[in-house]
């Protein structure tokens, strides 16, 4: 069973601290998603979506949420924010679309007091890696 992204959250920060799980109640979510549309075709889009979740999370493939002809959805708990030590849930969505394949990139981290931004910055840095680019630390 597919579990929430707050639920892989709370777990997440759970292994962190004992109270983590318990105070991601109280914490905002960091959302940051995006659109792209890439010019290959739907498998070589999905094999370059998994190759860079993979690299997210070394050692760790990527959750397979939703398979169907036209569409495949992959899911990662990645680390963000300072030292990568706040969890953030990574989803990708890879459907075709004629020649071209359109991907919808969705990044979640819990925030605290502190503003780490790390939905959002992971996020940029998906898309960074999508288009072949280094990306800033």
């Amino acid at each position: 069973m597919q579990q929430s992204e707050d639920k892989l959250l709370a777990e997440a920060l759970g292994r962190i601290n004992r109270g983590g799980k318990i105070a991601s109640r109280f914490l905002k979510n960091d959302i940051s998603e995006f659109d792209r549309e890439v010019p290959l075709g739907f498998d070589r889009a999905l094999e370059r979506v998994r190759t860079v979740l993979v690299g997210l999370t070394p050692g760790v493939n990527p959750e397979l949420v939703e398979a169907a002809t036209d569409r495949v959805t992959l899911r990662v708990l990645t680390g963000g924010g300072a030292l990568n030590m706040n969890p953030v849930v990574v989803t990708v969505d890879v459907t075709r679309s004629g020649e071209r394949t359109t991907l919808h990139v969705r990044a979640i981290a819990k925030e605290g007091l502190i503003k780490q931004r790390a939905g959002q910055k992971t996020a940029e840095r998906i898309a960074a890696l999508l288009d072949g680019a280094s990306p800033s630390p």
